[in-house]
């Protein structure tokens, strides 16, 4: 890979290299935050001086164009509640329509600059494919936010690299034609508006990129939030030891909380949960009977105050010191769905103890379920049913969890991708416990709840709500 010494427009770093070349115009890659753009080399300075200018576009500028687009956003828009009386600015091709058909719905224009605008701040912003064409969207979006009343509304349409058109015309995409300078997957443009501020992301897919409702966040902590759900049934042999480590790490840019949920355990762990039941990180759950680590992850996510969330189990086959890792994407805003990934090059991820058939059984089922899901999703995942997952709050928004049992990880994984959300794969340490030490897998149900899942929350209703977007 060609390195050059631009850094990315989007999280600055310098880890950058070059792609490939589309006419005249050569494209190179963040290796961080995976965005694809154009050096403007010399130009960067002016291009963020003259960011907001570059707000209120021309006409003639290139963007997602779909039958209907102005009665389409419109429609969207009324998902969220009344819009009558809403006051906003619009800007990008296609204003023209939306204003006309906004006036017959009761909406009034306000039409200026973020700059001109000043503290005559706006219920709504809309951008129609502007998004990307300026090196610094980061600053484009911060921009429109200072405009925006909190819990104001921010509707784009933008087009993106894993659009089914740039997925089929590849180097050949229209938009690399352009004089677009930034491009996005899904997943980094959700990661971007997480970044600049803006939550409850829903989206719309259309053959050449999204359409996007989200909206200008009213209660931003100034200080991340880490919410660690711990489910727990019969894990008294492990229990103490891990939780006491758990409790050694420390963070030093985060707040940190445990939400314990115990399931009513037969061997004494609820016994030893109680005890760390006045610890100030600690909030403890208890459920009458055991309904599933599923049902427990569920109830814990309901009970979390963080903006990121990781799931962990109350045994020991994982590293609490690959936590760092996992978590630093998210931190960072370079992904908002991470997954610790147990394999490394080995396909023999589990190894029992005496028991080498019943570890292979395991492993080529691992296999064959791991080829399955990416086959049924599009995507190229080495462990997408690991324990480790790592995730920013904003994933949950839109969705409702159903799952009881270890499907569970299969429901988590398939809604976030189609959600646009593929995860990124980290490697951590991996000690697989045998049947014996506690493990609760049931070998021929659980694999027959997978495949229903696979089915259920693969081509099932995504979102629970009328009030949501449709991926």
């Amino acid at each position: 890979m060609v390195e050059q010494s631009e850094p990315c427009p989007v999280c600055t770093c310098t880890n950058v290299g070059y792609e490939f070349r589309a006419g005249n115009r050569r494209l190179f890659r963040c290796g961080d935050c995976d965005l694809l753009f154009v050096p403007q080399s010399g130009k960067g300075e002016a291009q963020s001086i003259d960011v907001e200018s570059q707000v209120i576009s021309s006409e003639s500028r290139g963007t997602v164009v779909v039958g209907g687009l102005a009665e389409a956003s419109l429609a969207r828009l009324q998902s969220r509640g009344p819009i009558d009386g809403i006051r906003y600015c619009v800007a990008g091709k296609g204003r023209h329509q939306f204003v006309d058909r906004a006036r017959v719905e009761g909406l009034e224009l306000v039409d200026s600059t973020p700059e001109l605008l000043g503290d005559d701040l706006v219920d709504l912003y809309v951008l129609f494919g502007i998004l990307g064409e300026v090196a610094h969207p980061l600053e484009q979006l911060s921009s429109v936010g200072k405009v925006l009343k909190p819990g104001g509304l921010l509707l784009l349409t933008v087009p993106t690299v894993d659009s089914v058109q740039a997925r089929w015309q590849k180097s050949r995409w229209t938009e690399f034609a352009s004089q677009r300078i930034t491009f996005f997957s899904q997943h980094g443009l959700s990661a971007l508006l997480v970044r600049a501020g803006y939550d409850n992301i829903m989206t719309w897919l259309e053959p050449n990129g999204l359409t996007v409702l989200c909206r200008k966040n009213a209660d931003q902590k100034d200080r991340p939030r880490l919410s660690i759900v711990l489910p727990v049934y019969n894990e008294r042999a492990t229990f103490e030891q891990l939780i006491e480590t758990v409790l050694e790490k420390t963070f030093d840019t985060m707040e940190r909380e445990i939400i314990i949920v115990e399931s009513n355990s037969s061997d004494g762990s609820r016994e030893l949960v109680m005890q760390y039941e006045n610890h100030p990180e600690i909030k403890v759950i208890y459920e009458n009977e055991p309904r599933g680590k599923g049902h427990a992850v569920r109830n814990g996510l309901n009970h979390v105050s963080g903006n990121i969330i990781l799931i962990q189990d109350a045994d020991l086959e994982y590293d609490v010191d690959d936590y760092d890792a996992i978590i630093e994407p998210i931190l960072t805003f370079r992904r908002l769905f991470v997954l610790g990934s147990r394999h490394k090059g080995n396909w023999k991820m589990r190894e029992f103890e005496q028991r080498k058939m019943l570890s292979a059984v395991f492993n080529l089922g691992q296999l064959f379920f791991t080829w399955l899901i990416n086959v049924a999703c599009g995507t190229r995942l080495k462990d997408p049913f690991t324990m480790y997952k790592v995730f920013h709050r904003e994933c949950l928004y839109g969705l409702q969890l159903e799952s009881n049992r270890f499907d569970l990880d299969w429901e988590i994984v398939i809604k976030f991708i189609r959600k646009g959300l593929v995860p990124l794969e980290i490697p951590v340490n991996y000690w697989s416990r045998s049947f014996g030490e506690g493990k609760k897998v049931r070998p021929f149900l659980d694999p027959m709840l997978w495949i229903i899942a696979l089915l259920k929350f693969r081509y099932g209703k995504l979102y629970h709500s009328a009030t949501s977007g449709k991926t």
